[in-house]
């Protein structure tokens, strides 16, 4: 202030003004405030920032919470003209299919439509991200394709409910903030996703920080494999992560599978009411070296999201078994390399083709499977032995 008195009554003047603790100069700044703050979730809950190119927002290549959420946002604002497929689950989905064209191009190669495919696989998405994006897709004709294994249901309550404030999908949910302040009386109040978006721009800071302070605009490019043959691991290093998910990943998921199955039915009921076809399947697992030291947690869970697919009349698919997926087709016990990739790839194109067909997807012969019959068979694979 003296500083200011030294520069004139002008100066003064202004610097008084943040001093100003009177309730009408506080009401002024808070009525312009908040026209501000909605806009800023405006911004991104219409899709509106997908017109900036996705090199500009990406944290790092492997950003896939902004992948998943820009591609959702960049729908919104333009949607596909033709038949989409949204993928959804962990990183055990972002490493099953070569690219979206070759699982485009299988699709129409084996007599199915032209299609929009999105692998929106992501590092440990959890049921309630899953729900944030089938909560978002645009109302065009849409088959959500929603991968299942025993990973899925390791996340803690509190990882899904944090996704209630746009973490970590910039993507809101009101079916999500409601379901999750029923269950724990959290998120009452919680009517944007501010929070998730100004942590979105933290950690943004964080990661760019080096060329932020030399005035560089960032970019990066998006790649959706981590892992290859040349990262594959050892026959011993699998067996020993087969005996660290037992001793460490399945009491988590013990203590777990109940509120990830209640939020599987939650995402089933929305996809339902919004029209959104639905298909579960389960995704690839090493079964050469799991053998069946996974039998308990699967026996755990299949039966129900058997049941869950019935109450839904949603096809329950499985064709693991059926496919010559052996120990060198995986980086690990779920994530496929290069190989195997082009195996679970075409066999998923079989399906699509089969269930789209000309006329969309194919509804009856999903309730057959849901309910036990036709091909389909109940297995998982674990995801959650690593990121």
């Amino acid at each position: 202030m003296r500083r200011a008195s030294a520069r004139g009554p002008r100066a003064a003047s202004f610097a008084r003004g943040f001093r100003n603790r009177h309730p009408l100069v506080l009401a002024a700044a808070l009525a312009l405030l908040l026209p501000a703050l909605l806009g800023l979730e405006y911004f991104f809950t219409s899709g509106a920032w997908s017109d900036v190119a996705l090199k500009y927002w990406l944290r790092k290549s492997s950003d896939d919470y902004t992948f998943v959420s820009w591609t959702i946002g960049r729908n919104r604002q333009d949607p596909p003209d033709e038949p989409t497929i949204y993928i959804l689950g962990g990183s055990t989905v972002r490493e099953s299919i070569t690219s979206n064209d070759t699982l485009e191009d299988a699709i129409e190669r084996n007599g199915g439509p032209d299609t929009e495919v999105y692998n929106l696989g992501s590092m440990n998405q959890n049921f309630a991200q899953s729900l944030a994006v089938v909560d978002n897709v645009p109302d065009t004709p849409a088959t959500v394709i929603v991968g299942i294994n025993v990973g899925r249901f390791t996340p803690s309550r509190g990882d899904n409910q944090k996704q209630a404030e746009g973490r970590e999908f910039l993507l809101k949910s009101t079916v999500l903030r409601e379901y999750v302040n029923r269950e724990s009386g959290k998120y009452r109040y919680t009517y944007t996703i501010l929070p998730g978006i100004f942590a979105y721009f933290t950690s943004y800071a964080q990661q760019h920080q080096d060329e932020l302070l030399s005035f560089t605009l960032p970019t990066r490019r998006y790649g959706q494999h981590r892992y290859n043959l040349k990262g594959i691991h050892t026959t011993a290093q699998k067996e020993r992560m087969v005996e660290r998910w037992n001793k460490k990943r399945a009491p988590i998921f013990r203590r777990n599978i109940d509120y990830n199955m209640a939020m599987l039915d939650t995402l089933l009921a929305r996809a339902r009411e919004r029209g959104v076809d639905v298909i579960l399947l389960e995704m690839p697992w090493n079964r050469e070296i799991v053998g069946d030291e996974f039998d308990h947690a699967q026996e755990m869970y299949r039966p129900r999201v058997r049941e869950l697919a019935a109450a839904y009349g949603v096809p329950y698919v499985d064709f693991n078994e059926e496919l010559p997926l052996r120990n060198g087709d995986f980086q690990d016990l779920s994530h496929l390399v290069e190989p195997g990739r082009v195996i679970w790839e075409e066999r998923l194109a079989e399906e699509l083709a089969r269930r789209l067909g000309a006329a969309g997807p194919d509804s009856s012969a999903g309730a057959r499977v849901a309910a036990g019959g036709g091909s389909a068979r109940d297995a998982a694979g674990p995801e959650a032995a690593m990121p």
